[in-house]
């Protein structure tokens, strides 16, 4: 392969021949190195955006909140909301509470047993018609006695009749008392089945989502290993061509004699830049030598 021209009018009266063309070639592959425009950008890394199982989470949580679907600008990153009603996934659940006046003094009565009225009062006819049996008992002893209709007839028939009100006073209050318990328990299940299914339907949502996030974040680790992986090839391919003529100065520099007796020390720097430590070198083997 032919060397690249090269003015030589510029170099000094007693520069070595014999290097000359070495020099001259480097110098211009150094020039043309040089000359090329950087793309900075290509060899910066860039930032991976969300992956598809992290626009998923996102997503799945908006939903959670209410929000609505999520919208996105060009690099993936979110910019707004659509569609939301504001109603989160366990807000249903907490109107029900409300409806069913779950929380309310008086709710327990839509869970009392619907025959419970009916239960009450046939066992109250039943315990009248057995006083009314009882009390008519009493005008037959009064009578076997012979004092029927008379004061103690009367006092025997007043004491029976207040002790039959106070039992059935009695055995009324336990119907209520059972049927108000009935209905108490079953208020209070269907409160803390309405508030499980509030607290569950959220965790289960979140368990979920934590899932997606961790699909999510192996997926970014990935891309953004890519987006490395991609700054440093490009940076790579920019600094090899300064590095491949920075080590043919530095053999053609040895054995030039610059350094009698060992190697010349590689030039420091940025490999980017080595050029300039190139021309340094090129000059003093070209001119300051004989």
């Amino acid at each position: 392969m032919a060397l690249p021209s090269f003015d030589t009018s510029a170099l000094p009266s007693n520069a070595q021949p014999w290097i000359n063309p070495y020099g001259h070639g480097l110098a211009s592959l150094a020039t043309q190195q040089l000359g090329r425009p950087i793309d900075v950008g290509a060899m910066t890394p860039g930032v991976a955006g969300p992956g598809a199982f992290t626009q998923a989470q996102q997503q799945l949580t908006s939903d959670m909140g209410g929000l609505g679907s999520i919208q996105r600008d060009a690099t993936g990153q979110i910019s707004g909301f659509t569609g939301g009603t504001g109603v989160a996934s366990f807000q249903p659940y907490l109107q029900d509470i409300k409806d069913k006046s779950l929380l309310d003094p008086s709710g327990y009565s839509a869970y009392m047993s619907p025959y419970q009225t009916e239960v009450m009062n046939k066992t109250l006819a039943e315990f009248d018609k057995q006083a009314q049996i009882g009390k008519l008992g009493l005008g037959k002893q009064a009578s076997d006695a012979g004092a029927f209709g008379g004061a103690r007839h009367g006092v025997a028939q007043s004491e029976y009749q207040l002790g039959s009100d106070a039992n059935r006073a009695m055995l009324n209050a336990q119907l209520l008392q059972q049927g108000f318990g009935q209905g108490l328990a079953g208020q209070q299940t269907a409160l803390q089945n309405i508030s499980g299914m509030a607290s569950m339907v959220p965790n289960l949502q979140a368990g979920l989502g934590q899932q997606f996030g961790a699909m999510g974040g192996q997926e970014n680790t990935y891309a953004q290993a890519l987006q490395n992986q991609l700054a440093s090839q490009n940076q790579m391919a920019l600094n090899l061509p300064m590095q491949r003529i920075q080590q043919a100065a530095n053999v053609y520099g040895t054995a030039a004699g610059q350094v009698p007796g060992a190697p010349i020390q590689p030039f420091q720097g940025s490999p980017t830049y080595a050029g300039i430590g190139a021309f340094a070198n090129l000059q003093s083997l070209m001119g300051a030598r004989t």
